[in-house]
């Protein structure tokens, strides 16, 4: 039973001393690194990358099948398909074999049995003895804890990255989903919690760590801070990594650098090439209300940039980071404003949708008023916007305070799926078509089991458009199999 954190309100911490609020301790024997070598690419264990058998948490030992695996097995197992569940058959390099995929039928949702990513716990607890998720959550909240994955489209593949924070849960390793093999892998694991104080074990937010707020306090009133590579609150004492945390829709994958990008609370650089994080900087020196909460980050291939928003608690902000330079340059994004706090979003090709669910106006004067644009990347401007008009008996006054909603893109059918929150609590379903003027919402009807999250609706970005296999996939939580939905 997950806890009640996973309802109650995103508050971000404040910052300047943190110290006073949570005391450092000094029981652990380890010795961190001094604010000299706080670069992440040489942190206390960093280690190197590769494929490379055991290790402790945080090394990048653990980093498995790089991928991205381009075509089906050929091998002759087809697995099985019983009702809506079907079991996969995989060669002998772990590959689902056409054959079996040949099996699920389309225009319906599948189970894929044997998919659950809590099913990592005993790898992780072999490779990292002693490990343990103090949150309240566990592996359920990696994924409904206001998170959602990097999504690499053409290698066919997600990632979830040091997805939990606040009291939900404190894991911070990186877990990889391959869809040619229907399949999670740790793609980086997560600290060594035994190395971890007493006083960070027992937080009420994993996102913040007591120690290395200590240090960063003492660099700020020392004024020796550096905006690069040095201590924050985000992130652990004991060997430089980033902290768990609700990573909103703030996560991409640049394929250009074969690295995950985590814009939350700071920017962070993880290189797949060489299985660590490598590179961390402030939203800027005066960092505070900034890169807080429900950022929304977009990777814009053409010029090599990031482009972020982000809003919640700390009230709207934007930037834009250049990955060549690395630096923000000081363009905002169309997105940015408390009318897109904790919008849906879903990118095709050049252009990203982004879509606030209405709400009912009786809940209040600032009731969401169903917002809409397509943003084209490669031209960086907004090419179309409105507000929803509504089909089939529905309207606004049928949907509650929104709630981390997603919304994906469906080629064949030229229309977007939307999930989110309905009033009686439950996840609802609902087709948003883009071809009429203004876009058209309406309730949409699907045969057979829908996927569900545990009774939680942070949706996000975890509706995943496949393109190699032609289908959908949905990310459901940690304690539930992965569903398949074939065009």
């Amino acid at each position: 039973m997950l806890k009640s954190s996973f309802l109650s309100p995103r508050l971000w911490l404040p910052l300047v001393g943190l110290t006073a609020l949570f005391a450092a301790c000094g029981d652990s024997s380890n010795t961190p690194n001094n604010p000299g070598n706080a670069s992440s690419s040489s942190s206390g264990t960093g280690g190197s990358g590769g494929s490379g058998g055991g290790g402790t948490g945080g090394q990048g030992a653990g980093v498995t099948a790089p991928g991205p695996d381009a075509e089906w097995g050929t091998g002759s197992d087809v697995g099985s398909l019983e009702g809506g569940v079907w079991t996969p058959g995989r060669d002998e390099n772990g590959l689902v074999n056409e054959d079996s995929w040949d099996l699920v039928p389309g225009g319906q949702w599948i189970e894929v049995n044997g998919t659950r990513l809590d099913a990592l716990d005993a790898e992780v607890k072999e490779k990292v003895p002693g490990w343990n998720d103090y949150g309240s959550g566990d592996w359920n909240a990696v994924t409904v804890a206001w998170n959602s994955p990097a999504h690499d489209p053409e290698g066919s593949r997600a990632w979830w990255v040091s997805s939990g924070g606040h009291a939900d849960s404190s894991n911070n390793g990186i877990y990889r989903f391959d869809a040619f093999r229907m399949a999670y892998a740790i793609e980086h694991l997560p600290s060594d919690t035994t190395q971890w104080s007493d006083a960070y074990k027992s937080m009420t937010t994993y996102t913040s760590c007591p120690e290395s707020s200590a240090e960063f306090d003492a660099a700020l009133a020392a004024g020796t801070l550096k905006e690069e590579n040095d201590w924050f609150y985000d992130e652990l004492f004991w060997d430089r990594q980033p902290t768990a945390r609700h990573t909103y829709s703030g996560v991409v994958y640049v394929p250009k650098t074969n690295e995950l990008v985590m814009a939350v609370r700071r920017l962070w650089r993880y290189s797949r090439d060489e299985g660590k994080w490598v590179y961390k900087r402030l939203p800027a020196m005066d960092w505070k209300n900034k890169l807080g909460e429900e950022s929304l980050a977009i990777y814009d291939e053409y010029k090599d940039q990031l482009l972020v928003a982000s809003c919640g608690s700390n009230g709207p902000w934007s930037n834009t980071f250049d990955m060549n330079t690395s630096n923000w340059t000081g363009e905002g994004t169309s997105w940015n404003g408390w009318d897109w706090n904790g919008a849906a979003d879903a990118r095709f090709g050049d252009r990203v949708a982004i879509f606030k669910v209405p709400e009912d106006p009786a809940t209040g004067q600032y009731a969401a008023k169903g917002l809409y644009q397509l943003f084209d990347v490669k031209e960086r401007k907004v090419v179309q916007s409105g507000t929803v008009q509504y089909a089939d008996g529905l309207s606004a006054v049928d949907f509650p305070v929104g709630d981390s909603a997603g919304m994906v893109y469906i080629p064949p059918l030229d229309r977007y799926w939307v999930a989110t929150k309905t009033k009686e609590g439950k996840l609802g379903w609902f087709e948003l078509n883009p071809t009429t003027e203004p876009w058209t919402l309406r309730p949409l009807v699907q045969n057979g089991t829908t996927p569900e999250l545990d009774g939680h609706t942070q949706v996000r970005r975890r509706m995943l458009w496949m393109p190699k296999l032609h289908a959908m996939i949905f990310l459901g939580s940690g304690t539930k199999n992965i569903m398949v939905y074939r065009f």
